[in-house]
């Protein structure tokens, strides 16, 4: 609007000054000694008073085009004002503009750094509890697993001791004793897991059997 104004006010005063330019070039240069030739004789009184009529018609027509070039001079005035004031508005809503854009991209700045901030955490933490749950499972594994059973040593010897050979009713018998007690086998009969294979009386001689097949013999004083 400020810039039509302007615009409106120029094309104003360039008819109005080229009017003017147009009504003093038909202005006559010396209208005394053109009435004085046209009439020469006595109306001296209507020769004076002619060009002093015309004077005054062209001193109000310039006083008119005055005015107006002085209306003209203000309305432009007024507009380069109006035009210098709108500028400094879009100018100040620019900076308004730019400041929040800087502000925006702050805030997105902020936003991104805080985003890649939380993924690493969530990242870390995941990782810590894939770690955690590979442990949990190799535990579960490891007590999963059967422990491996020791096998006992065979006893190389009868945890008893031989007492003595003994016959009854033609039935050939070891005496053994153990923690205090005293037990009469026969041949083929146990005892903590210890088989009678043989009975030797003549020779005094007791052959036993373990629980893994092993063999122990056992000799009595004569």
């Amino acid at each position: 609007m400020a810039y039509k104004s302007v615009l409106s006010a120029v094309v104003v005063g360039i008819i109005a000054i080229g009017g003017l330019s147009f009504f003093i070039v038909q202005q006559p240069t010396n209208p005394i000694d053109d009435a004085q030739v046209s009439e020469p004789s006595t109306p001296t009184q209507e020769v004076i008073k002619r060009p002093e009529s015309e004077m005054a018609i062209a001193e109000d027509k310039i006083e008119q085009i005055d005015q107006r070039l002085t209306s003209l001079s203000g309305r432009i005035d007024r507009g380069f004002e109006a035009q210098l004031a709108h500028s400094a508005d879009v100018k100040q809503s620019l900076a308004s503009v730019a400041e929040t854009v800087r502000a925006i991209n702050v805030a997105v700045a902020d936003l991104t750094k805080s985003n890649q901030t939380f993924s690493q955490r969530i990242d870390a933490a995941i990782s810590r509890l894939n770690t955690l749950i590979k442990e949990t499972r190799k535990r579960k594994v490891i007590q999963r697993k059967p422990a491996a059973r020791t096998k006992p040593r065979p006893a190389k010897i009868p945890p008893f001791h031989v007492d003595a050979i003994d016959v009854w009713d033609d039935e050939t018998y070891v005496a053994i004793s153990q923690a205090g007690r005293v037990a009469f086998l026969r041949s083929g009969e146990r005892q903590s897991g210890w088989t009678v294979a043989r009975i030797d009386r003549l020779k005094g001689r007791v052959e036993f059997k373990g629980p893994v097949g092993q063999h122990h013999f056992v000799s009595l004083p004569r």
